[in-house]
């Protein structure tokens, strides 16, 4: 690949000169491309690898633009940082923690059950949480302040009546080593605007792909990082139209307000080489109802007229339809279907297996890890990588036959010779058993076989014990020389799209939600769904009657999204229910 090759609009993107530079690049654009050949640029004007810092929105992103930067680049790419910015945060943390608190080295970050659990526990210190129930304002009240805490809105925080309970649940956590996932991006911040990333790291270019997906708490972290840094440069590439993270705290509106205020120069890249024309004439057609935002007229490159369908009324049973339609598929690749809720792709795939289709239903093992069964397991696991974590010994203590008198009595003994209830439990075990006993730096593969020979207790009332080790033995088949601690901080990011089927495996029948399709495209693609109240989703259909169109733009974004994932086929299926007449969107898309 060399310069030549790249469009103009590309090639004026990749040379640009200026210190703050946002690329805004429409579905298929080569938004990729155009981030591997400015790095590319760089690095032929003499750049260090060391110098860069590419992040991204997923972990399975992340790696596809490794792969490019290694087959343009060689082996400067491997000098490059790639990575989300949760992963930034993580390795920052447990090299650099120390300055904000932490200890050096491996430390553990909480699911949501984790984190429920530790300020259940710190609430009953506080009398707070009392019989299985919060004291008002309620678990409703705990729950948005606790959002406004990842938000990072600590001034009008302060008065709250859940106060005290933040300041003892994050004194534990520094006491156990630990993070809640938000803590990644808060500590990150905390580094940054120390200057620490600046002091610790060789990073001046920072290039940010979706960068419109960007919460409040990634931007003070990335403007901390170029304020600390002399000669600093920002290369943010993204697309507002595609933003569908707001209930994920991003602020498009803030990326705006940077374009509005001219802190960035911009630079466009409208030409659509993926879609069919019918699917980019429908999509702009679709997204130019939005005007809160910047939006970008796409241009269809491809020739091949390609297919825009849309199937109303299916019927009573419209998964049973839908199913019966995909069961006689003879198309040149299986169907890709899209839904806006998990409920609808559990009853489709309920319908497929009923009639012995293949089918993969991504985000199923995913929302597998937060149940008790991998929670309890994977806790185990945290004790052997990060002694001083209560609360996973907490979580993992019956597993490992301690009862709930030797665990007082082991807390107790923690508390008076200042250890970990691990830690103590640990120092008593017989030597043989302590000797079968994994450590953070065995290989995953050795602790599978200490779970399958029963040195964990599986409890029978949290599942069948068999889908953890095969999901422990998927993991380590791909990952063979992972120790334990490389799988939890693997475990710690962990993406929907990580269940995507490898380049190597046969194109398979796929059903997702609209928000894990990001990023993604496949040459046919169904979106199921496509109602009022269904998408657009109930809550903005209200908030719009109340004068706030605001939640309505992000579901059209979202349809947006969902419709530019399409290359040559694209279906809507329209559900037939009286009370949920056919989407607005339909109308938009020229239906």
């Amino acid at each position: 690949m060399s310069f030549h090759e790249l469009n103009a609009e590309q090639q004026a993107a990749v040379l640009a000169d200026e210190k703050r530079v946002l690329v805004l690049a429409g579905a298929g654009s080569g938004k990729t491309r155009t981030l591997v050949e400015r790095v590319a640029h760089l690095v032929k004007n003499g750049v260090s690898g060391y110098e860069i810092v590419c992040t991204t929105f997923t972990r399975a992103a992340a790696g596809e633009m490794r792969a490019r930067l290694e087959a343009r680049i060689g082996r400067e790419a491997r000098k490059v940082t790639v990575s989300t910015f949760h992963g930034l945060g993580l390795g920052l943390l447990k090299r650099y923690g120390q300055h904000i608190g932490l200890r050096y080295g491996n430390l553990t970050v909480y699911t949501p059950l984790e984190t429920d659990i530790m300020l259940r526990h710190r609430g009953e210190m506080l009398g707070m949480y009392k019989d299985g129930k919060w004291a008002k304002p309620g678990k409703r009240a705990l729950d948005a302040f606790m959002a406004a805490v990842e938000r990072g809105e600590d001034e009008t925080l302060k008065d709250s009546p859940f106060a005290p309970l933040r300041t003892t649940f994050e004194a534990a956590c520094r006491q156990n080593n630990a993070l809640p996932y938000y803590g990644l991006i808060h500590g990150l911040v905390q580094l940054a605007e120390a200057g620490k990333v600046r002091e610790f790291t060789s990073w001046k270019y920072l290039l940010v792909d979706e960068v419109q997906d960007l919460d409040r708490m990634q931007w003070r972290a990335l403007d901390a990082m170029l304020e600390h840094t002399e000669g600093s440069e920002l290369y943010a590439v993204g697309d507002i139209s595609q933003s569908i993270y707001g209930f994920r705290g991003a602020v498009p509106e803030h990326l705006q307000s940077l374009i509005n205020a001219g802190a960035l120069t911009v630079y466009e890249l409208r030409s659509n080489y993926r879609s069919s024309p019918a699917i980019v004439a429908a999509a702009n057609d679709l997204i130019r109802h939005n005007t809160s935002h910047r939006v970008l007229e796409m241009q269809a490159m491809r020739e091949t007229e390609g297919i825009l369908h849309c199937l109303a009324k299916l019927g009573e049973a419209d998964s049973a339809v839908l199913a019966n339609m995909i069961a006689k598929w003879r198309g040149p690749t299986p169907p890709v279907v899209l839904c806006r809720n998990n409920r609808m792709l559990d009853k489709l795939s309920e319908e497929l297996t009923a009639r012995d289709v293949s089918h993969k239903r991504i985000g199923k093992r995913t929302s597998a890890l937060h149940s008790p069964l991998f929670v309890k397991a994977h806790a185990v696991l945290k004790c052997f990588v990060n002694p001083h974590d209560e609360t996973a010994f907490l979580l993992a203590h019956e597993g490992l036959g301690v009862d709930a008198a030797e665990y007082a009595q082991l807390r107790v003994a923690a508390v008076e010779r200042g250890k970990s209830g691990f830690e103590v439990f640990r120092e008593n075990l017989p030597v043989e058993r302590l000797e079968t006993m994994p450590s953070e730096d065995d290989a995953t593969a050795n602790a599978l076989e200490w779970f399958a020979s029963g040195g964990y207790l599986f409890d029978p009332a949290d599942g069948d014990s068999q889908s953890f080790l095969d999901w422990l033995g998927d993991y380590i088949s791909e990952h063979p020389l992972d120790t334990i601690a490389d799988y939890l901080d693997w475990l710690a990011l962990v993406d929907v799209q990580d269940e995507m089927p490898g380049r190597d495996e046969e194109p398979a029948i796929l059903l997702m939600t609209c928000h894990a399709s990001k990023g993604l495209e496949f040459p046919c693609v169904i979106i199921a769904g496509c109602n009022e109240s269904v998408l657009p989703g109930k809550q903005a259909v209200a908030a719009e009657k109340k004068g706030d169109t605001a939640a309505i733009e992000d579901e059209r974004r979202l349809m947006y999204v969902a419709v530019t994932r399409a290359r040559d086929t694209l279906i809507l299926a329209v559900r037939p229910e009286d009370d949920e007449r056919s989407s607005r969107f339909l109308a938009e898309l020229g239906m």
